[in-house]
């Protein structure tokens, strides 16, 4: 049977299910978006200074002037023991955005549970590229899904045509590398392939003015230096950053901040159980009346000038840093 012309013709109107809307984000990669899809005005005067004697600014010679060609800052290579891995062609200064990426599948939430019929639009090298993305469900979620996917078959034959098993590969890639958008779900794919670490020197989001996941430096990154994000929240203290890596992602984090004999791994895990600390203070600080807030203003900036110099003595200079 020839799936793609089965499921081609399609409407979208069945109702979402809500199991699976519940099930398909990705945390990690969901949790920021820019701009909360409000476009931003040009701040900066609207015409860029010209350097002198035309040359370009040391930005504009890494990412390319408005009208360029972008350099390619990235190569996507094997690592040592991770898989596929993405790696720096040059060295990048801080602040430099290194991706700019459409996605490779787009699914609006009013599709979700249609998200194969989408899959097998893809031409035959998207789909291979699809599935070559890590895809993996948290513990015992599969189970759920593989009886979602069941009723939904046995409601409609025709529509979901493809074997369980290929359906859930295609969402367990979603639910690994998808990005929360305003509207649905973005899969990129060499966003996909940047590897974890609790002490990333890349930041990335999903932009909802430009409609594309971007990825910037958030340290100065030397070439030939693997670009790391992370995956875990970054107040957690390593046996909860472990616990959830291991059930949600399946594996075990060894950078440097989860090393437990050494110097900085065991004064990072108690700056991160003083980040988590500080971090309730300031939430339960922000819910109180403005008049018992008053009151506790004083040890909440204090709190919070101590929470942002755990970040920087931590290596944290990602969105924590940016909003705390």
């Amino acid at each position: 049977m020839d799936v793609k012309k089965a499921v081609e013709s399609t409407v979208d109107e069945t109702e979402l299910s809500k199991d699976l809307q519940d099930l398909t984000v990705n945390d990690s990669h969901s949790a920021t978006q820019t701009a909360n899809g409000k476009k931003r005005k040009n701040h900066r005067g609207g015409q860029k200074t010209k350097q002198k004697n035309g040359q370009k600014s040391s930005k504009e010679a890494i990412q390319g002037s408005e009208g360029d060609t972008p350099v390619q800052l990235y190569e996507v290579r094997a690592t040592a023991s991770k898989g596929l891995g993405v790696f720096a062609k040059c060295a990048i200064p801080r602040g430099t955005r290194i991706m700019c990426e459409p996605p490779l599948l787009y699914i609006e939430h009013t599709n979700l549970q249609f998200m194969h019929i989408l899959f097998y639009k893809l031409s035959a090298e998207d789909q291979a590229k699809f599935l070559s993305l890590h895809g993996q469900f948290p513990k015992g979620e599969k189970t759920i899904m593989e009886k979602v996917l069941r009723a939904f078959k046995a409601a409609d034959p025709i529509l979901f045509a493809p074997p369980i098993e290929d359906q859930l590969r295609i969402l367990a890639v979603v639910k690994s590398n998808g990005c929360r958008t305003n509207s649905g779900v973005a899969v990129p794919y060499d966003l996909g392939r940047i590897n974890h670490s609790c002490l990333p020197n890349v930041y990335h989001a999903w932009n909802n003015v430009i409609g594309r996941a971007t990825v910037h430096a958030v340290q100065d990154i030397a070439a030939g230096q693997e670009l790391l994000t992370t995956y875990a929240k970054a107040y957690e203290p390593r046996a909860q950053r472990q616990s959830y890596l291991l059930q949600r992602w399946g594996f075990r984090c060894d950078c440097q901040a989860c090393n437990p004999s050494s110097t900085f791994g065991k004064a990072s895990d108690k700056r991160r159980k003083r980040l988590l600390d500080i971090s309730e203070f300031l939430k339960s600080h922000n819910h109180l009346s403005s008049t018992r807030a008053g009151a506790r203003n004083g040890k909440a900036l204090a709190a919070a000038i101590e929470f942002v110099d755990l970040l920087q003595e931590e290596g944290i200079h990602n969105m924590e840093l940016a909003t705390a």
